[in-house]
């Protein structure tokens, strides 16, 4: 195990042992819960060509949902979020993952006429997770003085191989993908219900009150880049949840089951890469990390889209996951120095600039996809690992309020 990290010169020593004990009971929740979302988005990948044959959507349509729930996502983000961070921690996460778990059962059951209320009630859920999860475990994080965040998005990706598998096995066996669909709902409320019992009884932020989220970046010099980062990386693995599964079937000929192994072997990329985040990745520094792995992502979905030879395929997807696996956390973690004090509205500001993208990207890449083919709305989607990487190039690392270069100050987290 890690040596918790050194408090900075002229600190104090730390919280008291009782409050970090504290913290570190309330993980395996946080990690539960964003496992029950990786798993929705992993049982999404698989379920979503036979979900739209059974509903009669062609590629314009779906690119309109998936932008109706980018839009809902933003809009709670952008200005549900600020007023729901005064509220206790373990009501705000619950919150999230009843909405997303809802929402998948409406998914699955609802008339078609009437899909647009489930869409609504998932990218609801999906931003109000995606803020407080990630505020619940950066203060964990601060508590303990251990890594938890790359542990927390190493769930996302655990949940994205449980749910592809479980879902492509399902569907192999003649099971309706509705139920698949329903199942990623139930494991949803179950990790609502342990997130209520066993999460932070404190708001997620009491200090700053605020009418909108995206007002931090006015507030914090440099955050901007942070959420830049974010949303390269979030259009690059969100792209890989909602049309990765489309493309290996209908490009490549690929049964639902073969989609599932390749999904998985994506998922269990970014699993992997961010259990060993700290020990690989994160040693270089945040900003290193994240010019690193949108490097290494552009190279490989350069290959993704140049090839029709699955093996291959299948090799780039494991590594574009390897590379991805620390972009995200890398970019959350910058939110620490930028915006010392102000977390919750700042990750909500981050996350809502990374949601902010899907909004106008599902129709573009669907209007892509529908003219030219599939294999060229991937290449669209890919090319955003050069935001990445130019992203990753502007960020800093130090506080705000230091002058110099990202080096200006030290990482009191590189170690992770």
């Amino acid at each position: 195990m890690m040596p918790p990290m050194e408090p900075a010169p002229g600190r104090a020593s730390g919280p008291p042992p009782a409050a970090v004990e504290d913290a570190r009971r309330r993980i395996p929740a946080l990690l539960g819960a964003y496992w029950a979302f990786g798993q929705f988005w992993g049982i999404w990948v698989i379920t979503i060509t036979s979900f739209n044959q059974h509903r009669g959507i062609d590629d314009a349509a779906y690119g309109g949902l998936l932008t109706l729930l980018s839009i809902s996502a933003v809009v709670v983000m952008a200005l549900a979020a600020p007023r729901l961070a005064l509220r206790p921690l373990r009501l705000t996460v619950p919150l999230g993952l009843v909405a997303l778990g809802l929402g998948s059962f409406l998914m699955a059951w609802v008339p078609t006429a009437w899909l647009a209320v489930a869409i609504i009630a998932i990218g609801a859920g999906n931003g109000l997770i995606d803020v407080f999860c990630n505020v619940a475990t950066q203060r964990v994080e601060t508590v303990t003085g251990r890594p938890a965040l790359q542990w927390l998005h190493a769930c996302y990706g655990l949940g994205g191989i449980t749910g592809a598998a479980m879902s492509g096995a399902m569907l192999a066996a003649g099971i309706d993908h509705r139920v698949a669909i329903a199942a990623g709902g139930a494991a949803l409320l179950v990790t609502a219900w342990w997130n209520a019992r066993r999460g932070d009884p404190l708001p997620g932020d009491a200090a700053t009150q605020t009418r909108l989220s995206v007002s931090a970046f006015r507030r914090h010099r440099g955050l901007l880049s942070a959420g830049l980062v974010v949303l390269f990386a979030f259009l690059v693995e969100g792209a890989m949840d909602t049309w990765a599964g489309r493309y290996v079937q209908e490009t490549l000929g690929v049964s639902a089951a073969g989609a599932a192994v390749v999904f998985v072997a994506f998922s269990a990329s970014l699993f992997l890469g961010r259990l060993f985040a700290g020990k690989v990745l994160f040693g270089l520094g945040r900003r290193a990390t994240i010019l690193v792995g949108g490097t290494v992502a552009a190279m490989a979905g350069a290959a993704i889209a140049a090839t029709d030879q699955l093996v291959v395929v299948g090799v780039a997807y494991l590594v574009m996951g390897f590379a991805l696996s620390a972009v995200a956390p890398a970019g959350f973690g910058l939110v620490e120095n930028r915006a010392a004090g102000d977390q919750a509205n700042a990750i909500a500001a981050v996350t809502t600039l990374g949601y902010a993208g899907f909004v106008f990207s599902p129709p573009l890449v669907a209007l892509v996809a529908q003219n030219f083919g599939l294999r060229s709305a991937m290449t669209l989607i890919f090319s955003c690992t050069a935001g990445v990487i130019a992203a990753g190039w502007f960020a800093r690392e130090g506080p705000a309020d230091e002058e110099g270069g990202p080096e200006a100050a030290p990482d009191v987290t590189s170690s992770r």
